[in-house]
This record gives C-alpha cells, sequence and structure tokens, in this order.
C-alpha cells in the first residue's frame, strides 16, 4: 500500500498517531498545572485518542471488506471469462480432430483406389487442415486477446476502486 509518492501509508499514519501523542504530552507536561489537574487532562486526552482509534479501526475494517469484495467479484468474472476460453479451445480442438479424422479417413480410401488419387485427396485434406488450423488459430487468438482485455478491465476497475477505497479511508482518518 504505497502512495505515489513512495510513503507507506501505515508508516505515516502510525508516524502521525505517535506524533500526536508525543505533542500533547508534550503540551500537557509543559502546561503550568496542577498534577491533578495534568492526570485529568492526560485520562481525558486518553479516551479521547481511545475513541479515535476504535473510530479509525472500524472504518479501515469496513474498508477491508469493501477490498475484498471487490476482488472476490472481480476474481469470479475473470474464472467466468477464463472458462469461457477454455471451452472455445476445446471445441476448436474436438472440430479439428474431427476434420483430421476425416480427411485421413478420405484419404485411405482414395489410397486403395489409386495413387493419383491419394495424391489429390491428400493435397486436399492439407489445404483444409490448414484452412481450419489458421481459422482456429485466429478464433483461439481472438478469445484470448478478448480474455486479455476484459483482465485488463477487470484489474484496472478493481485499482480504481481499491484507490478510492484507499482516498475515502484517508479522508476519514483526516476527520
Amino acid at each position: 500500500m504505497s502512495g505515489k509518492d513512495g510513503i507507506n501509508v501505515k508508516d505515516l499514519l502510525i508516524g502521525g498517531l505517535i506524533g500526536g501523542i508525543v505533542g500533547s504530552v508534550t503540551a500537557l507536561l509543559l502546561a503550568p498545572k496542577s498534577g491533578k489537574e495534568l492526570r485529568g487532562d492526560l485520562n481525558e486526552h486518553v479516551d479521547v485518542m481511545k475513541e479515535k482509534g476504535a473510530q479509525w479501526k472500524d472504518v479501515a475494517y469496513e474498508k477491508g471488506i469493501e477490498i475484498g469484495n471487490v476482488a472476490k467479484d472481480k476474481k469470479d468474472a475473470i474464472i467466468d471469462s477464463t472458462s469461457g476460453f477454455v471451452e472455445v479451445v476445446r471445441d476448436k480442438s474436438g472440430q479439428l480432430y474431427d476434420t483430421v479424422s476425416k480427411q485421413a479417413k478420405s484419404v485411405k480410401e482414395t489410397a486403395v483406389a489409386g495413387t493419383e488419387a491419394t495424391k489429390e485427396a491428400a493435397q486436399k485434406a492439407a489445404e483444409t487442415f490448414k484452412s481450419e488450423a489458421k481459422d482456429t488459430e485466429k478464433e483461439l487468438k481472438d478469445a484470448a486477446d478478448k480474455t486479455k482485455e476484459e483482465v485488463k478491465d477487470a484489474s484496472k476497475t478493481a485499482k480504481d476502486k481499491t484507490e478510492k477505497i484507499v482516498d475515502d479511508a484517508k479522508k476519514e482518518l483526516k476527520k
């Protein structure tokens, strides 16, 4: 969780909290008050800090749940799109296998009929196979590109939402 300038948000919050506590204690210790008044003020400030800490904890917990839900939704979307890609690959492989099987059968029958006919059938089979392979390659590439774009979009959306949640949390902490 590093910010744009490389500062770790957690370290920044801890530093701010420690600085606030040290500053408060120093101000109270240097103030011209009696021990009883000083203890009362210290107790009051400790109670205020406890309340703010509890509020910050609740905000952080809620934001964590939101981030988790966004990540889960994006994971499910990615799984759905990749399963579609797998189905396309499986279907195209089956079709290619069927085509090759049919062409091989045709070549075998033609080989029995004569050598010249066998050469022509082999050429047809090769051309058909090449054409099918090119078509399958294009469809697979298109499906892969689509999946890649969906993953990219999902990642960007998750990143944007996460940054918004972090910004909201920072704003909440500043209050």
